[in-house]
């Protein structure tokens, strides 16, 4: 499995189709937008102008799309994979997504002859330029054996977490400690300053209390982002990631009868759009 297809380009999907590049894997990749395809290209990537011709050149696609939506059309829309999905194929979602809509989207892969791996993964930007990704799959273990080798390019962690979906799930779940976890800081942060403590004061004694986290000691690197993610958003325009992957987890426990009312507040928190100390620049 030595060619491999990347679709959607962005702060992981671009790295992703670098480290294969480096690998030695022939990568096709794809995406809306035209610079990222062209900056590959130049790095010798196959660029192609639709996710049907990505699956065209690659045994492995890796899809990083943004949403539900973008991977159904990828996936299935007009000038998508499953028109020239080769047999044997394997189509691995990056995404964070609903496990049904996964479950679902395996289905029509399998009708094609293709097999299906979700692959969500922790640790962000930083962690796939390095190649530390960690990443929570669903599947059937032969599956994942046959793609480990091209994984293992951008991910050192990669924990088979059940069938197809389980990896949605597990991501889900982590995603909920995670988003409380940077909420639960900004609060902590505000209460801290707004009672006279220097902000770089308060995040060192955090970090050497058992309050510590991995997201407090990547505070400095990705708190922005993080708090980005916590803004308003115009109706109906698309919510960012932190946000969207709330409304993912209060979906999947009310589906299984789950009682979250810390993601449930946490979530009605950051739909205002005023989340304690996500406009503040000092925290």
């Amino acid at each position: 499995m030595k060619t491999a297809g990347v679709i959607g380009l962005g702060i992981l999907g671009k790295p992703v189709a670098e480290r294969l590049l480096k690998a030695g894997y022939r990568v096709a990749v794809f995406d809306v937008r035209v610079e990222p395809v062209t900056a590959l290209a130049a790095l010798g990537a196959v660029a192609c102008k639709s996710p049907a011709e990505v699956a065209r050149h690659s045994a492995l696609i890796v899809s990083l799309v943004a949403d539900q939506a973008q991977t159904e059309a990828i996936v299935s829309g007009p000038g998508g994979l499953l028109e020239t999905l080769q047999p044997g194929a394997i189509v691995a979602i990056g995404s964070t997504l609903a496990p049904a809509f996964v479950r679902d989207t395996a289905r029509a892969i399998a009708a094609k002859g293709g097999e299906t791996l979700d692959i969500p993964s922790s640790g962000g930007h930083l962690a796939v330029y390095e190649g530390t990704l960690s990443i929570m799959a669903g599947g059937l273990p032969a599956t994942l054996e046959r793609a480990r080798p091209a994984l293992s390019t951008f991910a050192n962690r990669i924990t088979l977490a059940g069938d197809v979906g389980a990896g949605q799930a597990a991501k889900l779940a982590h995603q909920l400690v995670f988003a409380t976890n940077v909420m639960a800081l900004l609060e902590g942060l505000s209460l801290g300053v707004a009672a006279g403590v220097d902000p770089t004061v308060m995040k060192q004694l955090l970090k050497a209390g058992i309050a510590n986290s991995s997201v407090l000691q990547l505070w400095q690197d990705l708190g922005p982002r993080w708090k980005d993610m916590l803004k308003a958003t115009a109706t109906e325009g698309p919510l960012p990631n932190l946000r969207k992957d709330l409304h993912l987890v209060l979906d999947l426990a009310k589906e299984l009868g789950v009682a979250l009312p810390v993601a449930t507040e946490a979530s009605r928190t950051a739909d205002t759009g005023r989340a304690p100390g996500h406009n503040d620049p000092r925290l």
